[in-house]
């Protein structure tokens, strides 16, 4: 089994009620076969628990799932450190999911 984390960053005036039952409508999905180790959210525009995911859950986890691809560069240039430091696969919800919202 693959130990994963999840992050997602939330839409712009979207309610956490809808991500949240986004997240969880993937999880379900992905929990018969793999372990979650950790579930990173951030409102539009931060990046907090991104940063938290990277520094504190990388050498825990084979595969990464992100809601979409990282934007700002030095996040790109981070996550990319990280990945390859760390042998972690990145992967996004469209690939087990057919729609998320």
């Amino acid at each position: 089994m693959a130990t994963i984390a999840i992050y997602y960053q939330m839409k712009e005036k979207q309610q956490t009620e809808e991500a949240i039952e986004i997240i969880n409508r993937f999880i379900r999905q992905l929990q018969t076969e793999h372990v979650i180790k950790g579930v990173f959210i951030d409102r539009y525009a931060e990046r907090n628990e991104f940063y938290e995911l990277l520094h504190s859950a990388s050498s825990k986890i084979n595969i990464l799932f992100l809601e979409k691809p990282v934007e700002d560069e030095f996040d790109k240039k981070l996550l990319l450190a990280v990945i390859q430091t760390e042998n972690i696969q990145v992967k996004y919800f469209s690939e087990f999911i057919s729609s998320v919202e």
